[in-house]
């Protein structure tokens, strides 16, 4: 079992490589506390130090910080920690509130407790990367999709760069308990998201690290057509699929088309309604991105539901529907004997029975057409 010491709180500083912080924050020790206070029900952590003290079963992780001497960084309990400094001093936050005063007052109580803090000490941050994961990752205390990917990187850099890329997978879901596609997924989203970030979301204005739905984004690259279609993989002479290691060689990122499914992601219109909408659309759209005729249609301003009835799969989608009908109106005919008369029931019957005759006619008009009739 790791040794548990007991460290004084001013020689503990917050993470400046925390994966939950964003990249355009500044990395200094009060913007950091300040950031972690805004971003996170703080005030409720500190009532509960406040109330019961610090914790002991849950000691902070920490590693020597190497620019200051007799100083540990605090790589795992960063919100922990901001709670304690908030109630020795909650002056150090530039707008405390006022519950914040009176949990510091109420917290007097363990004032002397919290001048020294349980802290487990490692040697390198590389050690304390696989509790990071299994805590963040596949835990009961889980970061935000994106912070996830950021922590993921971070263990994907300690694997030696010369060790093949399925194998830096393989080692990586094995630290975390995860499966390899799950990180492969993730640093694929990462590295689009970095091109994203890098350009400004490309002017959608609303869009930042903090609003983004990184899940979204992964989801939709791991659509084999959405991933060739943004260079994520790539397909060779016998159309077999190869990744591109995108995170490691963003040069392969086909950087017009990840604008562009940035923009249909995540751009809101005047109504904050998106092109693909809803994440489920992710199937049409990938089916859309598959037919050139309904890409250009999409392209030229066609709703993706109208993109995508160029596509060949419209004729699948209608059958299914088709069956789906027959299954639920046979189940219907088998209840309908112990069922009470309803007039809600017979309104939608009937719109129901209208429905299915001008399907019929169509589909009738369209055999009568092509003259594929039989003789009579």
């Amino acid at each position: 079992m790791d040794a548990i010491q007991k460290i004084p709180i001013d020689k503990l500083r917050l993470d400046k490589e925390n994966p939950r912080l964003p990249l355009h924050l500044k990395k200094e020790d009060n913007t950091i506390l300040n950031y972690i206070a805004s971003t996170t029900s703080i005030e409720d952590l500190m009532s509960a130090i406040a109330q019961n003290g610090f914790f002991e079963a849950e000691p902070l992780v920490a590693i020597e910080d190497t620019e200051k001497s007799d100083s540990y960084i605090v790589v795992e309990g960063n919100r922990r920690l901001t709670a304690v400094l908030l109630l020795k001093d909650p002056s150090l936050c530039e707008r405390p509130s006022r519950r914040m005063l009176e949990l510091s007052q109420l917290a007097q109580t363990f004032s002397k407790e919290l001048q020294k803090l349980p802290v487990i000490i490692r040697k390198t941050r590389k050690e304390v990367l696989p509790f990071l994961g299994f805590r963040h990752i596949t835990g009961v205390k889980q970061w935000d999709p994106l912070a996830k990917a950021r922590y993921i990187k971070q263990l994907f850099s300690e694997i030696n760069s010369g060790t093949d890329i399925d194998e830096r997978y393989k080692q990586i879901a094995h630290i975390i308990g995860s499966r390899k596609d799950y990180i492969r997924r993730n640093l694929d989203a990462l590295a689009v998201y970095d091109m994203a970030e890098k350009n400004d979301f490309y002017g959608i204005e609303s869009l930042n690290e903090e609003t983004i739905k990184f899940s979204v984004l992964s989801t939709a690259l791991a659509d084999e057509i959405i991933g060739l279609y943004t260079g994520v993989t790539s397909k060779n002479e016998n159309s077999e699929i190869s990744y591109n290691n995108i995170i490691e060689h963003p040069e392969n990122i086909k950087h017009e088309e990840v604008k562009n499914l940035i923009l249909w992601l995540f751009k809101p219109d005047e109504n904050g309604k998106t092109r693909v909408g809803d994440s489920r659309n992710i199937r049409l759209l990938s089916k859309v991105l598959n037919n050139t005729r309904a890409l250009k249609a999409f392209q030229d301003g066609a709703t993706l539901q109208q993109a995508y009835q160029f596509t060949a799969d419209l004729k699948n989608d209608f059958l299914e529907i088709i069956y789906e009908i027959l299954s639920k109106s046979q189940a219907a005919a088998g209840m309908v004997a112990n069922i009470d008369y309803s007039q809600d029931a017979t309104d939608i019957l009937l719109d129901a029975r209208r429905n299915l005759q001008m399907i019929h006619k169509t589909l009738e008009s369209k055999r009568c057409s092509t003259g594929d009739v039989e003789d009579v």
